[in-house]
């Protein structure tokens, strides 16, 4: 995991949203207090349980967020550029409350939790950007629930097919750096099922599958599927 040479925040392309309602001041002081790092593929970033002494901002890479119970994990979402992890520490105990994983090779921003910390106390704005960040996670973790507990396998697959074209990689065609085993794990399906299913969307011309290079064909039978579970 060798350390990158340091860009100034100011001025920043990558920057998250909270960040960018942060003074000048306040990123010089946030420059001096962070480092970036890059992480092969399957390298662990962060570890469930851990003492958290940054959050983690994904500067570029593909990575997965799950929960550990003994042998098993709960995947509970990939995420991609400019996604901030490990806010949650910052209220329980400065400990990661899951572990993350890079799927590629991915660069991120350690930030000093303490500076982050002391930002939300005395910058309202970024107070209140962080507090949005934290609610787009909940609505989003209360849709997977629903998305695995009341839909069907073909809609919970298509559903996994819209979070890599809109949330992911922003186009119809895409290639996918993850296992088969990790996509069921998702999806709450066995690979059986999995493959069944992504047999039956090829067959009837809604995806094109070459290798793990995935295209859709019919983008309003995919967001049906989805809306009828």
């Amino acid at each position: 995991m060798p350390l990158n040479k340091l860009e100034k925040c100011v001025g920043c392309k990558c920057m998250s949203a909270p960040f960018k309602k942060l003074t000048n001041e306040e990123l010089i002081q946030i420059n001096r207090n962070r480092v970036e790092v890059n992480f092969k593929k399957g390298e662990i970033i962060a570890k469930q349980g851990a003492l958290a002494a940054h959050i983690i901002y994904i500067k570029s890479g593909l990575v997965k967020v799950y929960r550990e119970h003994a042998n098993d994990e709960l995947i509970l979402s990939v995420e991609n550029q400019g996604k901030l992890l490990g806010l949650q520490a910052l209220y329980s105990k400065n400990i990661y409350p899951y572990s993350v994983k890079a799927y590629t090779d991915t660069s991120v921003c350690l930030h000093d939790i303490s500076t982050i910390d002391s930002f939300i106390h005395n910058n309202a704005a970024f107070s209140a950007s962080i507090l949005h960040h934290l609610n787009d996670e909940s609505l989003f973790s209360y849709n997977r629930m629903a998305c695995l507990t009341l839909k069907q396998l073909h809609g919970r697959f298509a559903d996994l097919l819209l979070c890599f074209s809109l949330r992911l990689f922003k186009r119809k065609k895409f290639s996918v750096p993850i296992s088969k085993k990790d996509m069921a794990a998702i999806t709450n399906m066995s690979q059986e099922s999995l493959s069944r299913v992504i047999k039956e969307f090829v067959s009837e011309k809604i995806i094109e599958l070459k290798g793990k290079e995935i295209t859709i064909l019919d983008f309003d039978r995919v967001r049906h599927l989805s809306q009828v579970g």
